[in-house]
């Protein structure tokens, strides 16, 4: 969960944009586990009976492809941010399309398009219990400590965004977010 600011996020959407194809798998794998943990914390119980989070990170990336070519960064995050909110628009449209098949009651879901979604296989990103490893431990966080993770990294705020988030100085919320990674690491047994 690595800040934008480190990326050097800039410099990769140049590549993508110049038509790179490596820049393309470099964006994939620079942002996939931040992605994934925004869908999962995102998802909720209803749609994760319908959905696989790598389905729907695969969908945002492949809608990204076609916009990043036209897209401007403001500043070195901004591309972080804008696929943070292509994550959030996704899982709306998807949470939107499965309450309107609920109440029509017309297409059984087993008949639903998304039923019929490929398994896993070797060719695609699962690690369901790495994540699963990870929303376990920051359930055990601290209230203040879990809202600025999940701000930093489900919902790809930068520190001072989380900082005006929750009323406290960016100092501050550095703190917080340093301390709860540390838990965290310890946690999961990641810690050196």
């Amino acid at each position: 969960m690595a800040n934008d600011a480190t990326d050097n996020s800039i410099e990769l959407l140049r590549r993508i944009q110049a038509g790179d194809r490596a820049a393309w798998d470099d964006l994939y794998l620079r942002y996939r586990d931040r992605l994934l943990f925004s869908i999962r914390c995102q998802l909720g119980a209803g749609l994760r009976s319908h959905l696989q989070s790598e389905d729907v990170l695969h969908s945002v990336v492949r809608e990204a492809l076609g916009d990043l070519v036209r897209f401007e960064p403001r500043d070195e995050g901004a591309l972080g941010r804008y696929l943070h909110v292509c994550v959030l628009h996704k899982i709306r449209k998807k949470g939107n399309y499965h309450a309107a098949q609920k109440r029509a009651h017309d297409v059984p879901l087993s008949d639903s398009l998304l039923e019929r979604l490929p398994s896993g296989g070797p060719d695609r990103y699962l690690d369901h219990d790495r994540l699963d490893a990870l929303e376990r431990a920051i359930r055990t966080l601290p209230e203040s400590m879990r809202e600025v993770v999940t701000l930093r990294s489900a919902h790809g705020l930068c520190n001072q965004e989380v900082a005006a988030a929750i009323g406290k100085s960016p100092e501050a919320t550095t703190k917080i977010y340093q301390r709860a990674v540390a838990r965290l690491g310890v946690l999961l047994g990641t810690a050196p």
